[in-house]
């Protein structure tokens, strides 16, 4: 999906044409403008594109010199899409890329570094959140900065737990809570009662699960699974019993999406990201809850990232200084601040609340205080290597597959996914 033609687009366009016409006999050469710099954007927009293409509709405004096309991809394509494009030497100059992927993307796509193609500066790095800049960081180089990056909240609906008979106030506080909930509401109403993200992101799902339970999900070199440690199997055993209780129907996410945003589910819980689109749906429906990701008993809340970042891969001249003015755009604490408030993803940078427009959003908008006082509890989203991710990615969906056809405990499935997992990371680090 390309972005809508602006005013200065149409302007060109419409001289182009004339031109073409003959009529630009009657304009002399030194007063026709120089065509603008284009550089063409990679990204996966679909419910948030009018808030990312008016920020950088603005920013041509500023920038007269410089054209940003925008190109839409499916984000599960995206890594292919970008990757043909470079190969068939196709523009891409900056390109959106999921946090889990970035290691995959510096190993198979050439990034750019930023701090070498910012001349060695680094300021304009320095308002984000480091365990965030930290994903595309590879010693003092920069390949990836946050851009759109969500944290998994609570969603309830407060006219459903007051018809079953619960505290239309209070939010599952731990994972015992929300079994204990969700089978109360299926019971009373005949609804399900509660949802976990994980048909369509089920390794995300798999990671935040056991991340929060105490378990290291991946080790940091990316070499091997570790969720089959007792944390890891407790945390996908109680999933497994959710879904045996009834209270949790497999469907997918996208149908989870739409059941909640219907009335017709007690908890959902899934990204901050959903937030303005929940509270949009819910308008005049129900009364939505927010709260924080839920507790396992005895520890601390660790709650993965989910969301992109951007990479850099614009050739050496004029589109390469377009790109990175760009970026730099972007990564100002007032546009960081006004694309979280029109998106619904986080505010990536430092203590955004001294940013006045942020706290007055806050302020009128306190169902999103919860999203922000959960920033300090975010780990970084572990980051897949190179090579066996996708052969790894596979073996976790048919883990959960079989956790949710309940024939065997996670005791017993776990660990076997995890020796395969590993044994394919093995296999491919060989090969490098």
């Amino acid at each position: 999906m390309i972005g809508p033609i602006t005013r200065r687009k149409s302007l060109r366009l419409t001289l182009s044409a004339g031109a073409a016409l003959g009529l630009a006999a009657a304009v002399s050469a030194p007063a026709l403008a120089a065509e603008p710099t284009e550089i063409t954007f990679y990204h996966y927009q679909t419910s948030n594109y009018d808030a990312f293409r008016a920020i950088l509709d603005d920013f041509e405004a500023e920038n007269p010199d410089i054209a940003v096309k925008d190109v839409f991809k499916q984000s599960q394509q995206i890594t292919a899409e970008v990757q043909a494009a470079l190969a068939a030497e196709r523009p891409v100059d900056i390109a959106t890329v999921i946090g889990k992927n970035i290691v995959f993307f510096l190993n198979n796509t050439g990034a750019v570094d930023m701090v070498a193609a910012s001349g060695g500066d680094t300021a304009w790095l320095d308002g984000y959140l480091p365990n965030f800049l930290d994903l595309g960081r590879e010693g003092e180089a920069i390949f990836a900065i946050p851009h759109a990056y969500g944290t998994p909240m609570v969603y309830w609906n407060k006219e459903i737990f007051e018809r079953a008979g619960l505290d239309r106030d209070a939010a599952p506080k731990d994972w015992d809570e929300v079994l204990a909930f969700a089978k109360t509401i299926n019971e009373t109403t005949g609804m399900p009662g509660a949802a976990h993200l994980h048909a369509s992101m089920g390794d995300y799902g798999t990671m935040v699960m056991t991340t929060n339970a105490g378990a290291e999900y991946l080790s940091r070199d990316g070499t091997r699974a570790g969720f089959d440690s007792p944390q890891g199997v407790a945390a996908l055993q109680y999933w497994q019993d959710l879904a045996k209780s009834g209270a949790m129907p497999i469907a997918s996410d996208r149908e989870w999406t739409a059941a909640f945003a219907a009335g017709q589910m007690g908890i959902y819980i899934t990204s901050s990201a959903a937030l303005r689109p929940f509270v949009a749906a819910s308008e005049g429906k129900f009364e939505l809850g927010v709260g924080n990701y839920p507790l396992f008993k005895d520890q601390p809340r660790r709650v993965n990232n989910s969301g992109a970042a951007l990479m850099l891969y614009a050739p050496e001249g004029p589109r390469r200084e377009a790109s990175m003015k760009l970026l730099r755009y972007i990564s100002q604490k007032e546009i960081a601040n006004r694309w979280s408030r029109e998106s619904g993803y986080m505010p990536l940078v430092q203590d955004p609340l001294s940013d006045p427009a942020m706290a007055e959003y806050v302020e009128g908008f306190p169902q999103v205080r919860p999203v922000i006082d959960q920033m300090s509890q975010t780990v970084p989203t572990a980051v897949w290597p190179a090579r066996g991710t996708l052969e790894a990615q596979t073996v976790i969906r048919a883990m959960l597959d079989e956790l949710w056809a309940a024939e065997r405990p996670a005791s017993e499935i776990v660990p076997e996914a995890v020796a395969e997992v590993n044994a394919a990371l093995a296999a491919n680090q060989a090969t490098q």
